[in-house]
């Protein structure tokens, strides 16, 4: 700005000068001069740097006034005001009629994909988001590997092996015929997984499995109460029933051996095989059930046992290094130093110790049992017990 100022004042004190310069009595006299006024008032400029004072106010009003230019309100054309209120189809003035939609689309055209905004009926894929959610979405594949058991397989997730068996009954009729390379679905917590009926509702299926609508909504994500026929859904908490005795012996290398008794009555089922977390087999049985003697022995334990969690328990010895445990009776009627029978009735199903339901912690095992501190000599009870 400095810099323009300069010019400006280097030009009006030429345009003073050059007046100076020239003859009073020439051809043409200073009052028949045109220029006369311009260079006299550019001589005052120069003398009192006018320029340099009257630049900055200019550029001050200059901005004022665009201000003020982009704050009015726009006025709308016409023309505009006339297409906004006519009807589509109908002539404005002699013109041509206002369309809403561009050629090709509309009512008539051929194209259902093409946009219409006259008749509301645009495919809405988001109108029922709840038809997308299913609990399959939930589930994790996992591989069979050697020596998995479903009880080993269970434990790897937290669950309980009830859960998996039930999650794949389709292809699991036997609990113990486990191939490896088989493929497992297993959910991501403790349920049953059902399919959607034509009568069932979020509330039926509530009644029906002893649980919440609430309950089932969070655990399958459900955007509203509605379901789908055909839906998939995990019930938490749920169970299909008592698994079906394995005919194996529950492993996937598929070794098991033969001759013991099976040790509880009528109505039971294996809850939970051996795995290297859980040395034993849980067999589950309405509280009271008869506990029997899968092998003959002598007694060497027979009461309360706190250390261990099993509760009421029974030991017995079989030879000089097989014993067999009976854990979280009720009751028991074999003493210390008896000398029992294969089949025998020992004791009653029950829930002493730490126990989550009624059932028998059976164990098995080279040595006495906990004389390592630990249960590393306890084996897999499958591979003696029949119908395992």
């Amino acid at each position: 700005m400095h810099q323009a100022s300069a010019s400006v004042n280097q030009i009006l004190e030429r345009l003073a000068n050059r007046g100076k310069t020239e003859p009073d009595a020439g051809s043409v006299s200073d009052a028949a001069d045109r220029f006369a006024p311009i260079r006299s008032a550019a001589a005052k400029l120069a003398r009192r740097d006018g320029v340099g004072r009257l630049v900055p106010i200019g550029v001050c009003v200059l901005l004022v006034a665009a201000a003020v230019v982009s704050s009015m309100a726009q006025a709308t054309p016409v023309s505009a005001l006339a297409a906004a209120t006519s009807t589509p189809g109908h002539q404005v003035n002699g013109a041509a009629p206002v369309m809403w939609f561009g050629e090709g689309d509309g009512p008539s055209a051929p194209d259902v994909s093409d946009i219409y905004v006259g008749d509301g009926t645009i495919p809405n894929t988001l109108q029922n988001p709840g038809i997308g959610t299913d609990a399959s979405a939930l589930l994790k594949a996992y591989t069979v590997v050697s020596r998995d058991t479903l009880g080993v397989i269970a434990g790897k997730f937290g669950l309980s092996m009830a859960t998996v068996y039930w999650a794949n009954k389709s292809t699991l009729s036997d609990p113990s015929a486990l191939r490896v390379g088989q493929q497992l679905l297993i959910p991501p917590m403790d349920g049953l997984l059902v399919k959607v009926g034509s009568k069932d509702t979020l509330d039926s299926l509530a009644t029906k499995y002893n649980v919440t609508t609430a309950d089932i909504i969070d655990t399958n994500n459900l955007p509203e109460t509605n379901v789908i026929v055909g839906q998939t859904l995990l019930i938490p908490g749920a169970s299909g029933g008592p698994m079906p005795k394995s005919s194996g012996g529950g492993s996937s290398s598929g070794s098991s051996s033969r001759g013991w008794a099976w040790p509880v009555g009528s109505g039971s089922y294996v809850t939970q095989y051996y795995w290297s977390g859980h040395r034993a087999v849980d067999i589950a049985a309405p509280y009271g059930t008869a506990v029997y003697a899968a092998v003959g022995g002598t007694v060497v334990m027979s009461g309360w046992r706190s250390t261990s969690g099993g509760g009421n328990v029974i030991w017995v010895m079989d030879g000089a290094k097989l014993y067999t445990t009976y854990n979280h009776l009720s009751s028991w009627s074999v003493r210390p130093g008896q000398t029992i029978r294969a089949g025998q009735r020992i004791g009653s199903i029950g829930t002493s110790g730490i126990a989550t339901g009624p059932h028998l912690h059976f164990e098995v095992w080279l040595g006495y049992p906990w004389g390592l501190g630990s249960t590393a000599d306890a084996v897999n009870p499958c591979a003696y017990l029949a119908g395992c």
